[in-house]
């Protein structure tokens, strides 16, 4: 049967970059999909590097004229067919905050369908956007995407990060909200996230501070796909 992972989180919380990293190595097991489901920021998502999955071998379904500089809040119905019987993993880039996260209630009966164990809804926080900057916030947050997309959370992902700004006091800030909301909430702590660099350092310090694992997970390295910086703006555009 197929595996299911969606995405959800504030805007910025790096659920685009976690898609796109998650996609490529589930595509060296199996079968992959990644479905964007991003309806409202086009500015900033996963349909943008299809020249990345295709060659690693990731199906994408991405929202009608994504990228033919038309935007229409409409999804694709191609994204029925992932509930279709099969193997593989197939990857859900969900907007942000709970406003990006009502595409995902037209699926429940879809989602109803499949045996719990094979769905991972992953809530992303980053600690460093105002958006989820502390337990209230992040709290607020993870229950009104509960309510809209009508999904429970079954892990949360440490990805503090201040793109190449990112250091270990950062994943440690990331490391304390993740482990208020895992007590508060019973949810599980999937995993810390950040450039191999960033996650070698962190190691060492969770060693050395005697962090609980169990509210570090597993140690999820990315490699930085969704290029938004100055440099490559007065380049290319964006």
């Amino acid at each position: 049967m197929k595996t299911y992972w969606v995405l959800v989180g504030s805007f910025g919380s790096g659920k685009s970059e976690l898609a796109l990293n998650l996609a490529v190595q589930k595509a060296k097991e199996g079968p992959c999909t990644l479905v964007d489901l991003d309806v409202i920021n086009p500015y900033f998502r996963t349909s943008e590097r299809g020249d990345v999955l295709k060659p690693a071998g990731v199906e994408l379904i991405m929202p009608p004229f994504a990228l033919d500089k038309i935007e229409i809040m409409s999804l694709s119905a191609q994204v029925f067919s992932v509930f279709s019987p099969g193997e593989g993993n197939v990857i859900f880039d969900i907007g942000g905050d709970d406003v990006g996260s009502i595409a995902l209630g037209q699926y429940k009966a879809r989602f109803d369908r499949i045996p719990p164990e094979r769905i991972n809804v992953l809530f992303i926080v980053n600690c460093l956007r105002p958006t989820a900057a502390d337990f209230d916030s992040a709290m607020d947050v993870l229950a009104k995407i509960q309510y809209v997309s009508r999904l429970k959370v079954t892990g949360i992902v440490n990805n503090a990060n201040l793109a190449g700004e990112t250091e270990v006091c950062h994943l440690a800030e990331g490391y304390a909200l993740a482990k208020q909301l895992s007590e508060a909430t019973g949810i599980p702590v999937w995993g810390s996230c950040g450039t191999r660099e960033v996650l070698n350092s962190f190691k060492l310090y969770v060693k050395e501070q005697g962090l609980d694992p169990t509210y570090v997970g597993r140690y999820q390295a990315i490699e930085v796909m969704m290029h938004r910086s100055w440099d490559k703006f007065l380049k290319e555009g964006l």
